[in-house]
């Protein structure tokens, strides 16, 4: 076991010392063999890279001209008018906001005006969801389009 160990300490002390010299050696059997570029010692200014001309042919386009020829998106469709039913739930929504944020402007105290703003709230937002759902005809049990009652 001490053979192993002195020859682990010489292995150490061989790569402490002579670390360098043996990085040496490889660069320099590297070299002899030719496969190692020669390297500058010290750095040279860096010129930038020369443009490159476009590979395939095609028109030469100005990218600052501005182009006569642009898209021009078709104009959005109006938007829907709104029901009587949306009308009443936007206007409950409405009423129920005011009643808790200033009940007096109602003619009526922050005792009442609290709870009555958010049942308002409530059921406006209810009544516009409400009418999200659109029933289809697998939903109707007495649908004509069976054929069998």
């Amino acid at each position: 076991m001490s053979s192993e160990q002195d020859g682990n300490d010489r292995a150490t002390e061989a790569g402490d010392q002579g670390g360098a010299s043996s990085f040496d050696d490889i660069v320099a059997s590297w070299r002899a063999e030719g496969t190692v570029p020669d390297w500058p010692t010290a750095p040279t200014a860096v010129e930038p890279p020369a443009p490159v001309a476009p590979t395939r042919p095609g028109p030469a386009v100005d990218p600052l001209r501005e182009s006569d020829e642009h898209y021009v998106p078709p104009e959005p469709p109006p938007l829907p008018r709104l029901g009587a039913a949306a009308v009443v739930g936007l206007a409950l929504v409405a009423i129920g906001i005011v009643l808790i944020a200033a009940p007096q402007w109602l003619g009526m105290s922050s005792l009442y005006g609290l709870p009555l703003g958010l049942v308002a709230i409530a059921g406006g937002l209810t009544w516009l969801l409400m009418r999200l759902w659109q029933p289809t005809p697998e939903d109707d049990p007495y649908s004509e389009d069976d054929g069998t009652v």
